[in-house]
């Protein structure tokens, strides 16, 4: 019964930080643009409309939340969505 604990007490844990990463209108504004194509943090903050400082924080909490992940293309880091069901996600919040 433990091991069973811990499973749903990892899983609870886990939606509980999808949800935390949500409930920000500019991380949800980063998502959109990550759907539309992977782009580095400059990029991001320019079309997002907030400074470079403020979008990696952003970008930090998504990256826990395991809505992003990151490539390293030389010098810069790209960020890109971490899996098919971030965009589905997205659009079911989006019409509920």
């Amino acid at each position: 019964m433990c091991a069973d604990r811990n499973l749903k007490d990892a899983l609870f844990e886990q939606v509980a930080r999808i949800a935390k990463a949500a409930a920000s209108p500019k991380r949800l504004e980063l998502i959109e643009l990550l759907c539309q194509a992977a782009k580095p943090v400059e990029t991001l903050a320019r079309e997002a409309g907030i400074s470079v400082k403020l979008t990696s924080a952003h970008l930090k909490e998504l990256r826990m939340a395991r809505l992003v992940d990151t490539q390293r293309q030389g010098k810069h880091i790209i960020y890109r969505i971490a899996s098919p069901e971030v965009p589905r996600l997205w659009v079911l919040l989006r019409t509920l």
